[in-house]
């Protein structure tokens, strides 16, 4: 119940649902959880290890976001220092930046990603700032 859950997977947040998985992240521990539920198993990862280009995500995991139609899963940061939008490829389970504020915005974190109905614009905002920004793909691609 309750007690269970705050020992073993406190500062829940982020839900995405996904092919009959549920994903969410726990902050304070850094790790995100994956449900399956059609075959009643689980899995637990510490997020941003497996890291592919430059960048880093070293601060909690916060929301995430699992596009039906895509073969990423997008999180979002809270850290002291900078925060950034990431996304970890479903394949490998390697993790890239799409783009980090370099310290700019120190204490903020970022939130709320959404894709457009067509996928190729993503947005994310800054929760302290209270800034919005429309991402979109060199390739015009979808996320």
């Amino acid at each position: 119940g309750k007690t269970s859950a705050a020992n073993h997977f406190p500062n829940s947040e982020g839900i995405a649902f996904h092919n009959g998985k549920l994903s969410f992240v726990s902050k304070t521990k850094k790790e995100m959880f994956t449900l399956d539920l059609d075959e009643e198993t689980y899995e637990e990862e510490r997020t941003g290890l497996k890291f592919r280009g430059k960048g880093s995500f070293k601060g909690q995991p916060d929301q995430t976001l699992d596009d039906l139609d895509s073969n990423y899963m997008y999180f979002t940061e809270e850290d002291g220092i900078g925060v950034g939008v990431y996304a970890r490829h479903d394949k490998d389970g390697c993790y890239s930046t799409l783009f980090e504020d370099n310290g700019a915005r120190k204490g903020d974190e970022t939130v709320g990603t959404a894709t457009s109905p067509d996928g190729t614009r993503l947005y994310v905002g800054f929760q302290g700032s209270g800034e919005l920004f429309v991402v979109e793909r060199k390739d015009k691609g979808r996320f």
